[in-house]
């Protein structure tokens, strides 16, 4: 389910799916570093995704087990909750799903099946190259796969380390009370939890991932679960649709990206469609694109920054009732969550210009998807020519 979530995710947005490969990219290489120094030297990227993914269970006396993550981990490690699991990333595969090969053939076999679809990308972007070079015809059709293409060649580079789909976790025990614990963390102890009894240790998401638990949720009381299963509580796996804050590395990597994908479709500026409305059609969605990704990207990095920090309600606030129809309707609507999780809250003043924005967005992508295909019906002659390689070969060859 984890998989055809993200594939849901880049195929509504390919944008969206980068911050999820680059902040899981960043998590993971934190926590190497922060094992390491600690003295764990064969704790890799590897564990981390699979911790981050569910594969450590935690099983304490009186409570039920639940996942932990690899800032849980280290910190339960760190204090002697828990002893370091002695596991090398042969035995991570072996708990991935493997069918009937052996780990080490599963190993083999998913390296290879990433090495050829990067190839098989690569060959398809030196293809069009060539095409724009020799002056044929490019359809939007492939324009939109060029882009595609782009996010994929860095979401492969951050998950290059990543398991398949955990089926099999290791369990970790402890004789210590889950409730000694987290008065060894929380300040305070008694307060109600929602996800897992640890999840303040490492609970970071951006507004992005709020913003998209809020749309799903609405998704799931529509009877639309087109998106990420419900999670039970203590949640019994971790979402693979979190998008975790980002290092400096990953932004450096991520804005020029991004900053390309939303100026790609402007390169079908002056390309031949169909009739006159078209063409003028994905002028505008390819501006509005533009648009997107610039306004976007600033009011993540506000509410992020500014507006986040200054908005979790404590769970007992949520006794209160609002007076007022207008501040009733306002407390209910900046959080929709069936047991009204506290982190999930979005202010209003960052939930309806993002909403208004996403609203546009759907309707500027789902044109270019369709003008994709509907496109196809009249091309040019020279958009049915294949690109000549020969002139490209040295003549001593």
């Amino acid at each position: 389910m984890g998989k055809i979530n993200l594939f849901l995710i880049g195929l509504l947005g390919p944008e969206f799916l980068l911050p999820i490969a680059l902040g899981q990219w960043s998590s993971a290489r934190a926590s190497v570093k922060r094992f390491r120094k600690a003295g764990y030297e064969h704790w890799t990227l590897t564990h981390t995704y699979f911790a981050d993914m569910g594969g450590f269970l935690l099983q304490s006396p009186g409570s039920d087990m639940f996942p932990i993550d690899a800032t849980q981990l280290f910190c339960l490690v760190q204090d002697g909750f828990i002893v370091y699991p002695e596991c090398d990333v042969e035995d991570i595969q072996d708990k991935c799903k493997s069918g009937d090969m052996s780990s080490f053939q599963t190993i083999r076999f998913s390296h290879h099946i990433r090495v050829i679809a990067v190839l098989q990308a690569l060959w398809f972007l030196i293809n069009c190259i060539i095409r724009l070079a020799q002056r044929l015809f490019l359809t939007t059709f492939e324009l939109t796969t060029l882009s595609f293409i782009l996010i994929f060649f860095v979401t492969s580079f951050c998950w290059k380390d990543k398991p398949k789909d955990v089926s099999r976790a290791i369990i970790l025990t402890t004789d210590t009370p889950i409730d000694t614990i987290r008065s060894k963390y929380h300040p305070f102890p008694e307060e109600t939890w929602y996800q897992t009894p640890l999840a303040f240790l490492s609970r970071e998401e951006r507004v992005s991932s709020r913003l998209w638990r809020y749309y799903v949720q609405i998704l799931h009381y529509l009877y639309i679960p087109i998106f990420a299963r419900p999670c039970t509580k203590p949640y019994d796996h971790f979402p693979s649709d979190t998008s975790l804050p980002t290092d400096r590395t990953a932004e450096i990597i991520g804005a020029p990206i991004i900053l390309f994908f939303t100026c790609i479709f402007t390169f079908a500026w002056h390309f031949e469609f169909p009739t006159p409305a078209e063409k003028l059609l994905w002028r505008i969605a390819a501006v509005y694109q533009i648009i997107f990704g610039l306004v976007g990207g600033l009011g993540v990095i506000y509410a992020d920054t500014i507006v986040l920090p200054h908005t979790r309600e404590k769970s007992v606030s949520f006794d209160y009732s609002p007076t007022g129809r207008l501040a009733w309707l306002a407390w209910k609507l900046r959080n929709i969550h069936p047991d009204r999780d506290p982190d999930l809250t979005i202010p209003l003043k960052a939930l309806l210009p993002f909403t208004l924005l996403c609203i546009g967005y759907c309707f500027s992508r789902t044109y270019i998807l369709m003008e994709d295909l509907v496109g196809l019906r009249r091309l040019p002659e020279s958009a049915f020519q294949v690109g000549s390689w020969t002139m490209y070969i040295p003549h001593w060859l």
